[in-house]
């Protein structure tokens, strides 16, 4: 990718505080060329990220959480789908080398909630009619990247993934 080093090694500024922490992962130079777009509630990131490494079999990836996640995209009262953002979203493809979107929708979203005005099981209709259409709106701008989407659920303390047929 241009622009890109893989053997780059930065002078720290002399006035730069001691580290607070450093971590043990090492830093991995290969893009994946991943993405997922899922909902910002913390609650769920590890969850997430247990699902792409593991099922999905994605090593790294891209985020792009918002709350909502794909219903951020999905036409919503009458505003253009992912309003705010088409720009961010067409620099990750074109720098990051994008060539695989997963969409994760959860159960419960406090989002998709407030937009429906019911309960959890009322929503989840809505929530894939969500997942559906930012899938489309996806495909529309990135004709060439592969896109998919799952629902997060959870009973209890168990949290499962389902592939929807978009």
């Amino acid at each position: 990718m241009a622009g890109e080093q893989t053997n780059w090694k930065m002078e720290l500024p002399p006035n730069l505080p001691m580290p607070v922490f450093t971590s043990t992962e090492p830093w991995q130079s290969q893009r994946v060329g991943a993405l997922a777009i899922y909902c910002s509630d913390g609650r769920w990131g590890d969850a997430f990220d247990e699902f792409c490494h593991r099922s999905l079999l994605i090593p790294r990836y891209d985020r792009f959480a918002v709350p909502g996640g794909p219903a951020f995209l999905a036409s919503a009262g009458g505003e253009p789908p992912g309003r705010g953002a088409r720009g961010q979203l067409e620099f990750l493809a074109r720098v990051h080398g994008i060539e695989r979107i997963v969409l994760i929708a959860h159960h419960g979203c406090a989002f998709c909630l407030e937009r429906c005005g019911g309960n959890e099981r009322d929503c989840l209709p809505a929530q894939i009619d969500d997942v559906k259409k930012a899938a489309q709106t996806l495909r529309g701008w990135f004709r060439e990247i592969r896109t998919e989407g799952y629902l997060a659920m959870r009973s209890d303390n168990a949290l499962s993934f389902h592939r929807l047929n978009l």
